[in-house]
Formats: structure tokens, C-alpha cells, sequence
């Protein structure tokens, strides 16, 4: 760009450039797109004390700086020589390779202002060293007062406004870095954008003007002390602005262009900080070639900025109408009187796209061999980039993504691949790729000859469209399942039954097939062993005469024993042991060395015995009841009493009371009648061992002596519970007479 046009892609509204100089190598200024960056701005101009092109590329990329303009400036000096934070700043005594861009204007408001980023390659290794690169704005004007030199006709000195938010501190590496100020720090470590290895967060410059007056601005940066190591300045495009308010446009792209049923617009309205002290109420016109409400979203017809905003966002949203209408404007447009008494116009446009119709190129491909796998290609054009591919069979099963896929035919013919392509708004095509098949290399027939149980049979392979060269012929390869290899031949002769693989190679193609051989007459194996299951000694006979086809029969029998014969005849085998066991008995039938089979049947040797641990016979070597546990049977409950008691207190205490003498007792009732029939006495007791029940001569226990003479006795017994077995107790019921002597 030229200088003036440089100037004009940072002017928003309400600023008038004039008298645009700059000063400095062309390489050091430059305008840039910081959509995909970190930098903080959408775009602008960049300026720098070496060519703008050092910035490209990643942090880990150092930025030389060279060569620059090998001009000096003394002001850049005395700023920098200023740095009070900075011990070294006394030490620094020139400046170099320093860039300039100055220009007059006029503000149509009194405020104007602008955004900027500091970046620098010498972070964080010269930070308070003498190699402190300084840049600074310089504004002089009605109003404004400042100790560096101004032009003619700006008597008051100009003002470097490139200083700390809010303070007068000149912004370097030296004032803005981790350990001073860093809330305005920036590390680019593993940045991928830009070169430099810090910078500042984006920061605002508020200028206080008067209206309709004539201002000077100075831009200027240098290397300090020597020419290496570059730093720069970001000016944020359309941010120098002076209107009372101002229209722009922002996308998702980045430009002034939308897309139907895919991305949106915001019409941001934006007023200087310093005028937000009110409630302001903005009126705007629509226009353009796209119709509201049939080709967008309505929108309101006025905006309101409340107390301390500075900035108020209306969105557009297109609708997806599937008519080719080519691209349709819309513009916004505010128009206001300002405080100088001009007319001022803001306006923002974009354009709306239909969607897009997708083209997909792609290209069909011939297989010559089954076995390959072949890549294929697609492409798109016609929606909005980047685009996104994915594969499937004519089925709808997904074979894979991306541009380029491998894909595989097994059969001569063709198939089809679906391939769908999807653009970045979500707009889609679908194409077909024909994958097409000629392999001319073909086994045609495989003949077999049976094996016997001699090793007699062989394979032959018929092979046909084979394609041979003077350098490559046709070649057989040929393996068994066991992996042994075999004759590099269309035949192989001599051999056993089982699986044959054939393998043929031409000058274009490998194909491969496979051959069973069958076994004639093989042995059969065959043996019923009776009984499977019983006792020890369990004598056992085996029956091998079902088997076929065999000269030699060996029997082994699980217990180390074994019976071999040639014809067929019936064996037997007793086993035997202390403990149980499960043995295994395989017969083996051959038919000359080559050809054997095998069967086997299991013989369960049991122990049998009682096998419960309260029988009188309990065999604790047993694992087989066989039902001849016995047990103890409870003995005879018996019963005995005596002829006559004396109740009299005698000395010696002797036959005071009358009771029965009794063996093997659960319960027993004790009955005592008078010569009348009358009960004098009765008790029951179901713990004979314990209590015995027993008449001391009182009547029923009143206190009241029998007279003597003799009393009928009736007693009932209940034997012991039979614990093994399910027979109820023996009962005894027995009587007698009894005299009792006083």
C-alpha cells in the first residue's frame, strides 16, 4: 500500500486525514490479518524496527530485525531514556533503524482514539538492559502541550499518549513484563502465529480534542543501542475514530460476506468511551438488494445505548431459501449531527450467498489383480472450504473418511463407493467411484486324487489367463496345513489326506486356491465298555467290535494296564483300589503305520459301604451308599416295685416313702388308690432320671397321714425315642398292691 492508503485502513468514522508522510524502509511497514492469530485484532497496519516479513512464523522463530532504516530520532531517544523502571535507561545513547508514519486530522467530536499491541523479540532476555527498543505516538494540537518537537504551526509541543492506562509511563519491555505491570503481558511461548516471544494485551489510546480542529500524530519506533532483535506495533484497522457513533460489520469469515442457512453478521454500533455517561437512542436506516424478513431476520429499527455502554450488537441471520439469487447487500446506515454541526454518516454492509451447489471430482479405477488394494481420490468445489469426505458401500456401511481411501475388490466386475463431501456450512454432494476388476490369472480346476491310508493321493491345478514376460514366468507355489512346502509344480503326487494350499504368480497377478483330499476306508474306532460304573473289585468287559477297517487293536485300560491284539476279540479288566477313582480306557485302532483312531470311554470305580457316620457300620473309605447302614436300637424300658413301705420316721430313716425302681425311662405317672378306689396320690414326670416321682404316706400331700393297710398302685412308662429310626417309644402300664406299716 501506499502511505496514505496505510492511514485510511485505520480511520473509522469521524476522523479526516491529510499530509501523510512516512519515513523509513518499505520493509518495515505492513498491513495483517490476525483472524487465526493471537494478537487481539481482527486486521490493520503493522510498523517495526526491521522488515515486517521477520514476524511470520512461530515463536520459536527468532526475529532478527535486519536491515532496517539506519535512521534515528531523537525523540524516540529521549522516551527512552525516560524509563525510570528500567536502571540501564541512563546508559542508552541512540536509537536506530526507526520507522515513521505521520499524518494531520481533523476529529468531528472531542474525543478521539485508537488501539494498538507492543510486541518484541527481545522479551524476556533484555528486559532493564540498554537494548530496550522504544516506540511512541507523538500528538500535537490545539489543546495539547508536551516536551518533544512538534511541525510548524503546532506550537505547543506534541504528547506521547503510547503510555500506561491511566498513568505517564512509556510502554517497553522494561514496563510491561511478568514481574511489572503483567495484568498487560502477553507470553507467546509455543505461539504458532508470530515470531515474537511476548506483547501486550490489546490497549486503548483516548485522545481529548476539540471539534473541527487540525491535530498532527506521529508514529514512531527504533531499535535502541544496536539493530538487532525486531519490535512492532499492531494498529487495530478502522479503530482511529472521532463519530459519535460508528458502524461495523463482523463475520465468522472475517470479511464482509454471509452465507444462507450457515453464518451469521453482527452490525456492532459503537460510541467513545468517554460519551457514556447517557442514555443515547440511535436511529438507523436498512437498505440493500436482500428483503427483510423474507431474506433475513427482522430487526429492530433503533438501538439504545444505557449508562456506560460503549457498544451495543445487532445480529442478522440469513435464511436458507434454496433460491439462486446470486449475492444480496444489506446496509445499515446511521446518520447524526455532531457537536461540531456536521452531518455524520456511519454505515456497515455485508453481502449474503446463496448455498453453495458442491462439485465432487473423482476418477474411476481399473483392478488388475483381487488381491490389491488400489487408493482413491476425491475432491470438491463450488461450497465454502475447507470440506470433509466420507465413504460408503452401496449399502450405507462405512468404509472410511478423508480424501483419500484404499478399497479392495475380490471378484472380476465392478462395484460402486459412495463418497459424500460436506463443505464448512454444512452443505453436502454425493458421487459414485466405480471400482472395476480384470483379473485375467485364473485357477480353473484343482483335480484330487483320495488318499488311502498309504500316502497315494495328489492335487493338479488347471491355470489359465496367465500373462508371462521374457523376464517373468508362471510359478507355483504349493504348502499343507502342517506349513510344509511342495514341489514348485502344477502337481504334487504322494500324498496323505488333509488340506493343500496352491499358490500362482504371473507378471501381473498372484491368485490362490485350496484342495481337500479325502481318506479311503480310514479306521474306525469303536468301544462300548460294560459295566461303566460300580463297586470295587468292578470287573469290567470291553467291546471293540464295532470298530472298521483295522489290523491292530490296542487297549489300554487308565490303571496301567493294557491288552493289544490283531483280531477282534473281547477284553476284560477288574480294578481295584481302597479308594475311588475315574479311569479312562482308550482303544486304538491302526491300519498300517500311517493311519490310526482313537476313542475312549471313562469307568467310575466306586467304594461302597454305609457312608453315614451314626450306623453301627459306618465305612469311612466309602463314597457309594449302598443301603446297608444299621443302627442302635433303644433298649427295653423295665419297671420293678416294692410290697410295702413304713412312713414312720424311724432312726435309721429307712423305706420312708413308696417308688419305683425303673431302666430306660422317658416319662412316668405314678397312681395310688385306697381300699375305696379313692386317689391318695398322683404324679407324672417327663424326667425320670431326675425326678422319680414317690408317695410318702400323706394323703394327696395334705399333711394328712394314710392309715396303714394296703393301697393299689398303677404306674404308665414310656421307653426311650428310637433317634435312628421312625418307631414310636414302648409304653408300659403295670399295677400291684403295696402295705404300708407305721
Amino acid at each position: 500500500m501506499t502511505p496514505t492508503q496505510y492511514v485510511e485502513s485505520l480511520v473509522g468514522g469521524g476522523i479526516t486525514v491529510s499530509n501523510v508522510v512516512y519515513t523509513g524502509a518499505p520493509s518495515q511497514i505492513g498491513n495483517f490479518n490476525g483472524t487465526a492469530s493471537n494478537i487481539g485484532f481482527p486486521s490493520g497496519v503493522i510498523i517495526a524496527a526491521g522488515p515486517v516479513t521477520g514476524l511470520v512464523g512461530a515463536a520459536g522463530t527468532a526475529d532478527a530485525g535486519q536491515p532496517g532504516s539506519g535512521l534515528s530520532d531523537p525523540g524516540l531517544l529521549s522516551v527512552a531514556q525516560s524509563v525510570t523502571s528500567n536502571p540501564q535507561s541512563g546508559n542508552i545513547n541512540s536509537t536506530n533503524d526507526a520507522a515513521i508514519l505521520e499524518f494531520d486530522f481533523v476529529p468531528s467530536s472531542n474525543v478521539a482514539g485508537f488501539n494498538f499491541v507492543f510486541s518484541s523479540d527481545e522479551y524476556l532476555t533484555y528486559i532493564n538492559s540498554v537494548f530496550n527498543d522504544v516506540f511512541a505516538f507523538f500528538v500535537s494540537g490545539p489543546g495539547i502541550t508536551g516536551p518533544f518537537a512538534s511541525p510548524a504551526g503546532f506550537p505547543g509541543g506534541a504528547q506521547n499518549v503510547a503510555v500506561l492506562p491511566g498513568t505517564n509511563t512509556p510502554i517497553t519491555i522494561s514496563t510491561i513484563h511478568p514481574g511489572l505491570n503483567a495484568a498487560f503481558y502477553v507470553s507467546n511461548a509455543g505461539g504458532t502465529t508470530h515470531t515474537h516471544n511476548g506483547f501486550t494485551t490489546p490497549i486503548p489510546v483516548e485522545l481529548s480534542v476539540q471539534c473541527g480542529e487540525t491535530y498532527h500524530f506521529k508514529f514512531a519506533i527504533a531499535d535502541c543501542q544496536d539493530t538487532y532483535l525486531n519490535t512492532a506495533v499492531f494498529i487495530e484497522a478502522g479503530s482511529f475514530f472521532s463519530d459519535a457513533v460508528d458502524v461495523t460489520v463482523a463475520t465468522v469469515s472475517g470479511d464482509t460476506t454471509i452465507v444462507e442457512g450457515c453464518t451469521d453478521a453482527n452490525f456492532i454500533f459503537t460510541r467513545p468511551e468517554g460519551e457514556t455517561g447517557d442514555t443515547l437512542v440511535i436511529n438507523y436506516e436498512i437498505d440493500g438488494e436482500a428483503i427483510e424478513g423474507t431474506d433475513y431476520n427482522a430487526l429492530p429499527d433503533s438501538i439504545i445505548f444505557l449508562p456506560g455502554e460503549d457498544s451495543v450488537v445487532v445480529n442478522l441471520s440469513p435464511f436458507q431459501d434454496g433460491l439462486d439469487e446470486g449475492f444480496e447487500s444489506v446496509t445499515i446506515t446511521v446518520e447524526l449531527v455532531n457537536i461540531c454541526g456536521d452531518t455524520i454518516i456511519s454505515s456497515g454492509i455485508i453481502y449474503i450467498g446463496d448455498g453453495p451447489i458442491l462439485n465432487i471430482t473423482e476418477s474411476d479405477t481399473l483392478v488388475l489383480c483381487a488381491n490389491d488394494s488400489v487408493p482413491l481420490y476425491v475432491s470438491a468445489f463450488g461450497g465454502y472450504a475447507p470440506y470433509s469426505f466420507s465413504w460408503t458401500d452401496t449399502l450405507g456401511n462405512s468404509i472410511g473418511t478423508g480424501d483419500s481411501i484404499y478399497q479392495g475388490i475380490s471378484e472380476n466386475g465392478f462395484i460402486d463407493v459412495l463418497v459424500t463431501a460436506t463443505d464448512n456450512c454444512g452443505f453436502s454432494g454425493v458421487d459414485t467411484v466405480t471400482l472395476t476388476l480384470n483379473q485375467t490369472l485364473s485357477i480353473d480346476t484343482i483335480f484330487i486324487g483320495s488318499a488311502t491310508c498309504e500316502p497315494d493321493g495328489y492335487v493338479s491345478a488347471i491355470v489359465s489367463g496367465e500373462t508371462t514376460t521374457p523376464e517373468h514366468g508362471v510359478y507355483y507355489s504349493w504348502t499343507n496345513a502342517l506349513g510344509t512346502t511342495g514341489p514348485a509344480a502344477s502337481v504334487w503326487t504322494d500324498l496323505p489326506s488333509g488340506w493343500y494350499y496352491i499358490s500362482v504368480e504371473d507378471a501381473v497377478c498372484t491368485t490362490s486356491d485350496s484342495a481337500f483330499i479325502e481318506l479311503l476306508d480310514p479306521p474306525i474306532a469303536s468301544l462300548v465298555a460294560t459295566p461303566e460304573q460300580g463297586c470295587a473289585p468292578l470287573i469290567v468287559s470291553f467291546d471293540y467290535s464295532g470298530s472298521q477297517n483295522g489290523d491292530a487293536y490296542d487297549l489300554t485300560f487308565g490303571d496301567a494296564t493294557s491288552q493289544s491284539s490283531v483280531i477282534v476279540e473281547e477284553m476284560t479288566n477288574t480294578y481295584d483300589g481302597v479308594s475311588a477313582a475315574v479311569f479312562t480306557a482308550q482303544l486304538i485302532v491302526s491300519q498300517g503305520v500311517n493311519c490310526k483312531d482313537t476313542t475312549q470311554v471313562q469307568i467310575t470305580m466306586n467304594i461302597c459301604g454305609c457312608t453315614d457316620i451314626d450306623a453301627l457300620n459306618y465305612e469311612p473309605t466309602a463314597n457309594f451308599d449302598d443301603g446297608s447302614c444299621t443302627y442302635p436300637v433303644p433298649p427295653e424300658p423295665l419297671v420293678t416295685a416294692p410290697n410295702v413301705f413304713t412312713p414312720n420316721a424311724d432312726e435309721d430313716n429307712t423305706n420312708e416313702a413308696f417308688y419305683l425302681t425303673y431302666e430306660n425311662l422317658s416319662e412316668l405317672e405314678l397312681f395310688i388308690f385306697n381300699r375305696w378306689g379313692n386317689i391318695v396320690y398322683n404324679e407324672t414326670s417327663v424326667d425320670p432320671d431326675n425326678i422319680n416321682p414317690s408317695w410318702n404316706g400323706l394323703i394327696n400331700n395334705s399333711g394328712k397321714e394314710a392309715e396303714e393297710g394296703v393301697y393299689f398302685y398303677k404306674y404308665v412308662a414310656v421307653g426311650l425315642e428310637d433317634t435312628f429310626g421312625d418307631a414310636e417309644p414302648v409304653i408300659l402300664e403295670g399295677h400291684g398292691f403295696v402295705h404300708l406299716i407305721r
